[in-house]
């Protein structure tokens, strides 16, 4: 497996639809791809959707152990911060 790095809008996009293994994330994340996809285009869903595409294929390359060590609530923490900061 080659060296992966998630930047951090790709791991808060994987805390936000985080399920009990990694393929399942995974396939979360395709249908949430799908819903996007079939909406009518505009600025904010492309960016969603080009982050999706990429965290998809980084999760796809990562080692489970490394997928499985991420503190994932973490990012889910920042987003509850943000929410109260605005």
């Amino acid at each position: 497996m080659r060296n992966v790095n998630l930047e951090e809008n790709e791991l808060t996009i994987t805390a936000i639809f985080q399920q009990h293994t990694k393929e399942e994330t995974i396939q979360t994340l395709k249908e949430a791809l799908e819903v996007l996809e079939q909406e009518e285009s505009d600025s904010e869903n492309d960016e969603i959707i080009e982050i999706i595409n990429s965290t998809v294929g980084k999760l796809q390359q990562i080692e489970d152990k490394y997928y499985y060590s991420l503190d994932l609530n973490y990012y889910l923490n920042n987003l509850e911060d943000d929410a109260y900061e605005a």
